[in-house]
């Protein structure tokens, strides 16, 4: 089925509720937040956005991100290779935590409160808890493997998670690394900021929206596969890559905390990832221009004998950035066209049309001063084809929609104050704390009554613009 959300970093939810509680907490969350920024500057010295990573290499959060976890030109290298890289004085095994306390507040209240113990607006939580293995494990061999537990709901999951072997020679007289990485999130192995895994918002609230855009199939298949591939980076300029996909099965998903339901949607056969990059720079002036995509095939729900639905991604994307001494500048643009064949799902009456298309764009930018101040804001914009039968079961409740289109404005400040800092002595500890509102203008064809429910709130798409404040701390 078409993921919703998901482009957003962002779960869908459609659930009854009651009328919102107003602005009084979010200015008590502000308080909240700003306290803890205080009490931060007494307790913690420069550090990498992973600790572990810092301990190894000794260099400080702004050697290898803008904001993290936006990458620098430095930080996309320590990544292609292996996360291997040393210099530090690390006496530990490469283990970390991040945990992530945050308020939200929606515009309108949600139908029913998102979880159990919440309420319908206005939430504290921490939102969840990882665990890390990141940084060199022998010779050539890195690792950013992640598990994570949401206190919230008491899931725990395998989360986005890559291992990879590095090695380089020379190709046609020029420095070459190659690497083998194993990963469970198509784009989690990628190095710059414009695929999904590490696409802008890079964090969002879990609780909020009721109500999103969709997202690609590639998006959906985020810790519900495993991969093999292999890479070649090229002169420091040109990356080529090349990984194939395999779906879990049901009780493997359950094992790893990933099963969606009692009738999971069923990734078969091999579904090949590419992605091509050309990255030239003069100076600290950065540019890539690329292609990537993907192949699947799903079983919708796990009925066979229908055959499968499948999806073509191709994406195109592009990165300006700026890296230098006091401030830092990036841009990123991505669009994907999904092709989609709904070959189970029309034979089983569950579509309009055996052919749809979903088209996901997003442009953004981010500003950081001094390492330490963020400012960031984007946008997104969701089209596709209308498919009446389709929509109404992908994306309508109790009323229906008609269309996926969708589209909206993100903006997030950030404050990073231990990540400008000299190597040494490396740190123990790293913190962004923020502020991010996200405004949507249309959410599946319309900015009212979008679902033909007349229930107001949320089925509005304003009534899901959402304040969100974070802390997203690292030991």
């Amino acid at each position: 089925m078409r993921q919703l959300g998901r482009n957003l970093g962002l779960p869908i939810r459609n659930r009854v509720g009651r009328s919102p509680r107003g602005l009084g907490s979010a200015i008590a969350a502000a308080f909240f937040f700003a306290t803890l920024s205080l009490a931060s500057l007494v307790t913690v010295q420069p550090a990498s956005a992973v600790p572990s990573f810092a301990r190894q290499t000794g260099q400080p959060c702004a050697a290898c991100h803008t904001a993290f976890p936006e990458l620098t030109p430095f930080g996309r290298r320590f990544k292609l290779s292996g996360y291997t890289m040393q210099g530090g004085d690390a006496k530990f095994p490469p283990v970390a935590v991040m945990i992530m306390p945050s308020f939200t507040h929606t515009q309108a209240a949600q139908d029913s409160p998102p979880d159990p113990g919440l309420r319908t607006n206005d939430n504290f939580v921490t939102q969840q808890v990882t665990g890390l293995v990141a940084g060199r494990i022998y010779g050539n061999l890195g690792s950013f493997i992640q598990v994570s537990g949401n206190p919230v709901t008491g899931q725990t999951w395998f989360d986005a998670s890559d291992i990879r072997y590095v090695d380089s020679f020379k190709l046609f007289g020029a420095d070459t690394f190659w690497g083998v990485t194993v990963n469970n999130t198509p784009t989690v192995q990628d190095v710059w900021n414009t695929t999904d895994a590490w696409s802008f918002p890079e964090i969002g609230s879990t609780i909020a929206p009721a109500f999103a855009p969709p997202g690609t199939h590639i998006d959906a298949l985020a810790q519900s596969v495993a991969g093999a591939g292999a890479y070649v980076f090229w002169n420091d300029m040109l990356y080529a890559e090349l990984t194939a996909y395999g779906g879990y099965s049901k009780y493997t998903l359950e094992a790893f905390g990933m099963q969606p339901g009692p009738s999971p949607d069923v990734q078969v056969g091999v579904q090949p990832y590419w992605r091509l990059a050309a990255e030239p720079h003069w100076g600290d002036h950065y540019l890539m221009i690329g292609t990537f995509g993907m192949y699947g095939r799903t079983v919708p729900g796990g009925v066979f004998g229908f055959g499968t639905d499948d999806y073509t991604d191709v994406g195109f994307d592009s990165q300006y950035q700026y890296d230098g001494d006091k401030y830092s500048v990036t841009v990123k643009l991505s669009d994907i066209i999904e092709y989609q064949k709904f070959n189970s799902t029309f034979a089983q009456g569950g579509s309009t049309n055996l052919d749809d298309r979903l088209n996901s764009f997003k442009a953004n930018a981010s500003f950081v001063w001094d390492h330490t101040y963020s400012l960031s804001a984007g946008y997104f914009n969701v089209s596709g084809t209308g498919d009446p039968i389709w929509d109404t079961a992908a994306y309508g409740g109790p009323g229906a929609v008609s269309s996926p289109n969708g589209a909206g404005l993100i903006f997030d400040a950030a404050y990073l104050p231990f990540s400008h800092g000299s190597p040494g002595p490396y740190s123990t500890y790293n913190a962004r704390i923020g502020i991010q509102y996200v405004q949507y203008m249309k959410l599946y064809g319309g900015n009212s009554n979008f679902d033909g429910t007349a229930l107001g709130g949320t089925h509005n798409a304003s009534g899901n613009n959402t304040l969100f404040l974070y802390a997203w701390m690292a030991f």
